[in-house]
């Protein structure tokens, strides 16, 4: 017993002594009379091969992308070695106006949260958002700008997680949703892979936040093989 409790010590003391390097900071992004935008990096002050950025709160009304996801980046960034940040969108003006509240995310985003990826060297970036009953399957992630970088990672990804659906989308479809051709296009087109993820907007924080980490694990491993 003796032994094991050594060893129990040994652990609880190289984790307290990790923890205290690790590094949580945040900056302003940018900000305007429709809102602002902050960025925390979350990891360990090393040379980090792998860089995700997370896009959070584009749309105001959809919390679990909003308030689960961030906390599920931060767990992630804690235990392994990569570095996430977390573009985290807050929308002022007309923030519970469904159309409103959705045109200022995404003009936020598309005039500070994009300029600021492009520059920053991203491994890849992943949008994140709640959808309602009937838009999608279950938990799933899409690739709709079907450029071949997204895709190529997005197949990866799929391989290793069963429990999402994924849709890569159609180089022959046109976009429908705005947000598309004004956040995704200009990430894709700049050579940086993006995956839209979509949580079930009636589903617990406890799924929701389970389900976002392993869409993590899945996307770190992919982009380290």
């Amino acid at each position: 017993m003796k032994g094991i409790t050594k060893i129990l010590l040994v652990l609880i003391v190289c984790i307290l002594i990790a923890a205290a390097f690790f590094q949580v900071y945040r900056t302003n992004v940018g900000s305007n009379s429709t809102g602002y935008v902050t960025k925390q990096v979350d990891a360990y002050p090393l040379p980090h091969q792998t860089k995700i950025a997370v896009i959070t709160g584009m749309h105001p009304r959809e919390l679990h992308a909003t308030d689960v996801v961030p906390k599920a980046a931060l767990a992630y960034a804690l235990q392994n070695n990569v570095e996430i940040d977390n573009y985290q969108v807050t929308v002022t003006d007309e923030p519970r106006d469904f159309n409103v509240g959705r045109a200022n995310g995404q003009a936020l985003v598309a005039g500070f949260v994009n300029p600021d990826i492009i520059r920053s060297n991203y491994s890849m970036v992943i949008i994140c958002h709640d959808h309602e009953s009937g838009y999608g399957s279950g938990y799933y992630f899409a690739t709709p700008t079907h450029d071949s970088k997204s895709v190529a990672l997005g197949n990866k990804v799929a391989s290793l997680l069963p429990n999402f659906n994924y849709y890569s989308g159609s180089s022959s479809a046109s976009y429908e949703a705005t947000s598309i051709s004004q956040v995704d296009l200009p990430l894709t087109n700049a050579g940086i892979p993006v995956f839209v993820y979509e949580i079930p907007e009636n589903d617990d924080n406890n799924t929701a936040y389970s389900m976002t980490y392993d869409l993590l694990n899945a996307s770190f491993k992919a982009l380290s093989s």
